[in-house]
C-alpha cells in the first residue's frame, strides 16, 4: 500500500486524467477530424502521418510501371510521401471549426462525414474513408483518389 502526503493524490489523479485526455484516440472520428483540420491547417506531418501509405502506394505501383530494384517500395513509399507532403504545406492556415458524424464501421473499413465551419458560417462536408491498419485507422479508399491522381502525374512529369 503507498500512502501519499495529504493533496498529493488528487494531483495524481489530474494528472493521470490529463494525460488520458490528451493521448490519441483510435476512433475513427477523431482521425478524420485530425485529417481535415492537418489539410486544412497546412499541417503536412499530420496529414501524412494519417494516411493508409502501403495502400496508397499499391494503387499508384497499379497505374504506373515501376522498375523492379531492390528498395523500390522504400524508394515509392518516401517519393510519394515527400510529393504529399508539399501538397499539403501548401495549403494556407484558417481558423475553421469541425464535427463529424458517427462513424460507418463495416468490419476493418470506415466511413465518416466530417463537416468543417469557417468563421463566416459557411460549412463544407467532406467523406472521410477509413482502413483499420496495425497502426490503428488510417484515410484510405475513396479518400486516397485524388491523391492518387495527384501523385501519378507528378512521377510521370518527373521521371
Amino acid at each position: 500500500m503507498m500512502i501519499f502526503p495529504r493533496g498529493v493524490a488528487p494531483v495524481i489523479v489530474c494528472t493521470l486524467l490529463g494525460v488520458a485526455a490528451c493521448a490519441p484516440s483510435g476512433e475513427p472520428e477523431v482521425v478524420a477530424i485530425r485529417y481535415i483540420r492537418a489539410v486544412s491547417s497546412g499541417d503536412p506531418d499530420t496529414a501524412v502521418t494519417l494516411l493508409d501509405t502501403p495502400r496508397l502506394t499499391s494503387r499508384v505501383e497499379e497505374q504506373i510501371l515501376v522498375i523492379e530494384s531492390s528498395g523500390r517500395e522504400t524508394f515509392l513509399e518516401d517519393s510519394i510521401e515527400t510529393l504529399l507532403w508539399g501538397l499539403f504545406r501548401e495549403t494556407r492556415p484558417a481558423d475553421f471549426q469541425y464535427d463529424a458524424t458517427p462513424a460507418e464501421i463495416d468490419g476493418n473499413m470506415a466511413k465518416v462525414a466530417v463537416t468543417k465551419i469557417s468563421p463566416d458560417g459557411v460549412s463544407e462536408t467532406t467523406a472521410v474513408h477509413l482502413r483499420n491498419t496495425d497502426d490503428g485507422w488510417r484515410v484510405s479508399g475513396a479518400s486516397l483518389d485524388r491523391l492518387v491522381t495527384f501523385v501519378i502525374q507528378r512521377l510521370t512529369e518527373k521521371y
